[in-house]
């Protein structure tokens, strides 16, 4: 019963982190001269899209969110792969951080990042926050058959 816990706090705390994340902004950066702002909620619904306009690094960090989700479904299913796929997706949404353009049209020009806003850095606390409970959930189901 106790591991069940651990996985429904685990799941319920990383999403709820994440829908905080999406009502924040993401980023600012500089484009064409004029400062710009990132919403989270946009990031993370167009993401999905990002290669359709030449964004194949910004399509790689996006993958993180659908490698989170995988995560949580082999979570559910009591299995050990969810531990790899919460260490990519933390590793990809982490990289970003040492990113200093991004995409910022379809033309292939680039846009300078200015900063980080509290919309990316929660969006990597609900992935390490997942990383932490998995790897949690992981070690107290071995050590329960380790007693056995």
């Amino acid at each position: 019963m106790y591991l069940k816990h651990i996985k429904v706090i685990t799941i319920a705390v990383s999403l709820l982190v994440l829908g905080i994340s999406l009502t924040q902004n993401v980023l600012v950066f500089s484009f064409n001269n004029e400062i710009k702002t990132a919403a989270s909620f946009d990031y993370f619904f167009m993401g999905a899209i990002a290669l359709m306009g030449g964004g194949t690094l910004e399509q790689i960090i996006w993958l993180a969110n659908p490698l989170s989700l995988i995560a949580i479904r082999q979570l559910v299913k009591n299995d050990g792969k969810a531990v790899w796929y919460s260490l990519i997706a933390l590793s990809l949404a982490i990289s970003f951080f040492f990113w200093n353009e991004i995409l910022g049209s379809e033309s292939g020009s680039m846009a300078k990042i200015i900063s980080l806003e509290p919309g990316y850095y929660l969006w990597v606390l609900s992935i390490l926050l997942l990383t932490i409970g998995i790897f949690i959930n992981f070690r107290t189901s071995l050590k329960t058959i380790l007693q056995s």
